[in-house]
């Protein structure tokens, strides 16, 4: 089937006006506005739910219908998020030959606003031309990037598709149909405080417990199915006194759940190890460091079958816009490890942006374009499935 021509000169306006709105995470009202406007003379469907209320943010998830035009095919759920992470304020995005990058002193934003370009540039090349297709929904999801928090306020009763495609991917070859469950932790210990230059032997430091749990412990990658990782470490108060607090958080990921939950408990288990062997007599009274933690499911894996829907639909789309499209298990997590978990198939494609979360993350141009046209395509193929 022939679908319309995608508007380059287009999506690189619209993903610079895009990435120039400040939408750190739960504060996407901003680009939320931005999209509502320029949606409008579409005549879709459009409404905001109430995660942004749930999860404290100023923004729920922004949800748009397009209906069905000469088709009995089924609904296909598109979904990107519109925060970005930090440095993400006042990006000045420029165009380097078919490259576009920030200034360097902020992210580009790309992550994962170029998906939300290139989703927005479907609506409207569907909506110029008479191209046949089935319903179209789309969630622009907020705090994907603090914990896919936004997708998980998502009420699917609400969604009539039976699949969804995530942009939020590199390669536009891959379809990503399998990645990790993901445990976050935050451990506190506190010590206790003593003056360190006169009467250090009365204290018990909170660092000197951290680096004994972290020195038993296995980091990084661990196999090919996991890894392990400290983020952060707050503690102490001064160069004069025995430190009493400590906050660590961390985070381990493996395809495997059995690998997941023993990684986690390994971690666990060194830190209650530590505080036992800092148990000390300090003025004739026993003294003992006081351990908290607490352990979150960020993620559950998903593993979408090769023979799925979803997969095959992505499969035939891409080749038939050129694309021999590629099965790739990834490390990270998004919004489509939520709608697996929540039951709606979700596979991950990508939309052209490289070194996300760095200040060297970059787009390039003719990935963008190919975003779009791989979704014209997928609601092509889904159209010739009919209502199979």
């Amino acid at each position: 089937m022939a679908f319309p021509e995608v508007n380059r000169q287009r999506m690189i306006e619209l993903f610079f006006d895009l990435v120039k709105i400040d939408s750190p995470s739960k504060q996407e009202l901003p680009v939320a506005e931005y999209i509502e406007k320029l949606l409008t003379p579409l005549g879709v469907k459009m409404w905001r739910d109430d995660a942004g209320v749930k999860i404290g943010g100023n923004c729920g998830n922004l949800h748009v219908r397009m209906p069905a035009r000469d088709s009995k095919s089924g609904a296909v759920l598109f979904s990107s998020h519109m925060d970005t992470v930090m440095p993400g304020l006042g990006i000045k995005p420029k165009l380097d030959g078919d490259v576009i990058r920030s200034d360097g002193t902020t992210v580009l934003g790309a992550d994962d606003k170029a998906g939300v370009t290139a989703i927005i540039e479907m609506l409207r090349c569907l909506h110029e031309s008479d191209m046949p297709h089935g319903p179209v929904e789309v969630i622009f999801d907020v705090a994907e990037e603090i914990g896919l928090m936004g997708a998980n306020e998502v009420d699917l009763s609400q969604v009539e598709s039976k699949y969804a495609i995530v942009l939020d991917g590199e390669e536009m070859d891959q379809i990503i149909y399998k990645s990790p469950s993901a445990n976050r932790m935050f451990y506190e210990i506190e010590g206790i405080a003593a003056h360190a230059g006169m009467r250090p032997e009365n204290g018990i430091s909170a660092i000197e417990v951290f680096a004994e749990a972290v020195s038993h412990m296995k980091l990084g990658r661990l196999d090919d199915e996991t890894t392990a990782n400290i983020g952060t470490v707050e503690g102490g108060r001064a160069t004069n006194i025995v430190a009493d607090h400590l906050t660590a958080r961390a985070e381990v990921r493996s395809h495997s759940v059995e690998k997941l939950e023993a990684q986690t408990k390994s971690m666990s288990d060194a830190f209650h190890a530590a505080v036992k062997k800092f148990e000390r007599v300090i003025d004739g009274k026993p003294r003992q460091v006081v351990f908290k933690e607490t352990i979150k499911r960020e993620f559950t894996a998903m593993h979408v079958a090769t023979d799925s829907v979803p997969f095959r639909v992505v499969s035939e789309a891409g080749l038939a816009i050129g694309l021999n499209m590629r099965p790739l298990a990834m490390g990270g997590g998004t919004n489509a490890n939520v709608y697996n978990e929540k039951g709606l198939p979700a596979v991950v494609v990508g939309c052209g942006m490289k070194e996300e979360h760095t200040t060297s993350e970059h787009l390039l141009v003719d990935d963008l374009v190919m975003a779009a046209r791989l979704c014209l395509s997928i609601l092509a193929k889904n159209h010739e499935r009919g209502d199979s």
